[in-house]
Formats: C-alpha cells, structure tokens, sequence
C-alpha cells in the first residue's frame, strides 16, 4: 500500500467522532533482532542462494517480518447481542530492509452474536492457527513456516467460528472464491467457485489442555521438501498441556500433499508427492526466565529427503511489555541446494542453515 494513502487512512480514521471509537484498541508489535547466519539451504538471509551469500553473515532486522501496527475493535448495531467486528493490522519496517514500509497482515470486517462469528477479509487461516500453540519460537527463523507448509494468511476468507460448546469445544469453517484464478485440477480451467480452497477445524480448550485438528483443501502453495505442486491438501493435529503452571508441552504432525493437476490433459500426478511433518516443543518458566527448546523433521514421501529442525532459547521479561531473547536455530536437510549461476556454481549435498541470535521484542 502506497504510504500516502495509509497516512490519509489513519488521518480518516481519528476524523472520525471517537464515540464512534469508544472500542477501539490500537496496539502493535516492534520484533528487533541481531543474528549471526550461515544459510547454506536458502532459507533466510541467502534466499538468492548465492555462493557468496551461503557464508556466515551479521544482521540488524525486523525478526521474521512481524513488527507490526493495527486496530481492532467492535460495535453495537443495535439488534440484540450483534456487533461489527474489525481489525486493520499492517506489517512495519522498523529497521528500512524492505521494498515498502507497510504490508498487509490480518484485515477483516464481520459480525458476532450468540451464535458466532462470521469475518470477511485477509487473516491467517485454521491451519495456521491450528498449529501456534506449538511453536515455541514463533517470529524467528526457527518459525514453523520454515519447516512445513500450512503457514498461510490467505486472501479473500469468508469463515464462520462457532460459540464456545460446553466450555471445551468450538470449529472453524472457511471458504475463499478463486476468483478466476488457474484451476487447482486443470491448468486450461480457472476456478470461479465460491469455495475453491476451503478449510476447516476442531478446537477442544481447556486451558490445561489443548487439542485440535484442521484441514485444508486446494491451497494454492507448494511444498517445503517433496516439490511444488499447483496446490496442496493439509490435514494438521495439535496437541498442548501444560501439566503445571509453568510447564508447556505441545506436539504436531501434519500431511500435506499434492493435488493432481491436468497439464495439456494429461495428470501431473502431484498427489504421489507428500510432505510428513512432525515436531514437538516444550517451555519453562523460572520467574522472569523462560527457558524453550523445539525440534521437528518434514520428510518426503516421494523423494524421501528431510529437512530437519533444532532450536534452543532463552526470553526474559524485562517488563510486562518488554521482552528480550537469545536463541540458537539449526535447520539441515539432505536434499542438494545448487548456489550461483552458471557457469559459477556450487553443490552443497547436505546444507545447513545455522542462526544465533539476540532481540527485543516491546509490545503495545
């Protein structure tokens, strides 16, 4: 988004009567980190996948890209329980590293009464949400989105979130029109449909105890080790329990796998490439400490390469607003990555991509 247009948006939006305002939160998020990375897979800093770029380099950033800026809020209509939900929530650039300095992240509109929730909008799907409580080092590089698809913030959503059900269980059900995108099943077709990718899942919560499974059909996205289908299906289980206060305990596993697609009539047989992921995290608080460790492994069922995951941190809370961190994340994989162009090139067989790294992560 242009940063005039923004300034003139947020000029618009404090124009309006703040009665009209009365509950609106404006909060945000600035995630500033200083790695030290040697990424040989092409995952972070060398994404280019340059020689030159495979080699240990320094980084002052904006961690993961999720600094962040947004309101968000609802209001009485007028008609029993029902209210209009919203939430603008725009990516920043603290640190001057990217193309722009706002991007879009979740932005919806919608309505909640005693029989749910519809919203309409850009946010991040049930799978992706399906799977946060086990990732201990969300907003880094060791972020679960370097290690299995699913990770998605999708575009035109329409999802309905049922009311809580006796106090455990609640299930999420949304669609998102291709709009006359290529065909996830026929590349001479174009999808026109309402529910052209579709999603849903199951939450049980009980605070100690956490458990859902989610689904995902025809996601336009690829895979991270199996190949680049078209589109993919998702299935993705969660599980989390924290046996006492300050112990956390979470476990994944998901299958993504490809959707046949007719390319000049004939399948592509994507669906015989398959991505298995598990990973398993655990977090443990010693009064302002908290002490983090998480590993996983995605393996293709095809081609029967693995990338695999291993990261070690420590937060401390400097305040209730206020948090630093220091981790160490490795990630290696025994499917070849070829840096440089021709003629210039090189083959690492078994790449690394090895960070550690320091941030402050001050939320308002």
């Amino acid at each position: 988004m242009n940063k005039n247009l923004l300034a003139i948006a947020v000029g618009a939006v404090f124009a309006i009567p703040s009665a009209a305002f009365a509950d609106t939160k404006v909060y945000g998020k600035f995630n500033i980190g200083l790695d030290s990375q040697k990424d040989e897979i092409g995952l972070d800093f060398n994404k280019d996948k340059t020689v030159a770029g495979k080699d240990n380099t320094w980084k002052f950033r904006d961690n993961n890209n999720s600094s962040r800026l947004g309101f968000k809020g609802d209001q009485d209509v007028g008609l029993g329980d029902l209210k209009v939900i919203y939430q603008l929530e725009y990516g920043i650039d603290p640190d001057g590293s990217e193309n722009t300095p706002f991007s879009e992240r979740n932005i919806f509109v919608g309505l909640k009464g005693g029989w749910g929730t519809v919203k309409f909008g850009k946010y991040d799907t049930p799978v992706k949400v399906a799977g946060e409580k086990a990732d201990q080092f969300n907003d880094t590089i060791g972020d679960d989105t370097n290690l299995m698809s699913g990770e998605t913030r999708a575009n035109n959503m329409i999802q309905y979130t049922s009311p809580t059900l006796g106090d455990m269980f609640s299930f999420n059900v949304a669609v998102a029109p291709g709009e006359g995108r290529a065909a996830a099943d026929d590349n001479s077709d174009v999808d026109n449909g309402l529910a052209d990718t579709y999603y849903a899942s199951l939450v049980f919560d009980m605070k100690m105890v956490y458990a859902s499974l989610a689904y995902a059909g025809n996601e336009v996205s690829g895979l991270k080790v199996d190949g680049s289908p078209y589109a993919i299906d998702i299935l993705r289980a969660t599980v989390a329990v924290k046996p006492i206060t300050d112990l956390e305990i979470a476990a994944l596993y998901q299958q993504a796998q490809g959707v046949d697609r007719k390319v000049g009539g004939v399948s592509d047989n994507a669906s015989d490439k398959q991505d298995n992921t598990w990973m398993a995290s655990v977090g443990y608080s010693i009064s302002a400490f908290k002490l983090k460790a998480q590993y996983g492994q995605t393996k293709g069922d095809a081609s029967d390469y693995k990338r695999k995951e291993m990261a070690f941190g420590v937060d401390y809370k400097l305040s209730k607003s206020l948090v630093s961190q220091l981790y160490y994340v490795a990630y290696e994989q025994d499917k070849p990555v070829t840096l440089g162009t021709a003629p210039a090139t090189e083959t690492i067989n078994k790449p690394k991509t090895d960070t550690v790294g320091v941030a402050l992560v001050y939320t308002f």
